[in-house]
């Protein structure tokens, strides 16, 4: 015990409910944790699926922005990036 840092009687119950209470959603991240590579195989698929209904220049953009890119990062003005990027999501959203 001498080790052992008080942080107050709320912080302690919490932590002992924390170890002690069930996980609700622990099948759900098992089976996640065991199809990960499934699906993140299915969710690009997805998304290479709804890239190919635009041209290059715009998939291109596209595939910029699902990278983190932003306005800045393009060059181009704020304008600009929101009206291609709403063109994008026009067309990728259109069925």
């Amino acid at each position: 015990m001498k080790d052992r840092m008080t942080l107050g009687h709320i912080a302690d119950v919490a932590e002992s409910a924390a170890l002690t209470m069930a996980d609700g959603r622990a099948t759900e991240r098992i089976v996640e944790a065991c199809d990960w590579r499934d699906i993140r195989t299915k969710e690009k698929n997805r998304i290479d699926n709804a890239l190919r209904r635009l041209n290059a220049h715009d998939r291109a953009f596209a595939r910029a922005v699902l990278g983190g890119k932003s306005w800045r990062d393009l060059g181009v003005s704020r304008q600009a990036f929101s009206v291609r990027l709403k063109k994008v999501e026009k067309v990728i959203s259109a069925r």
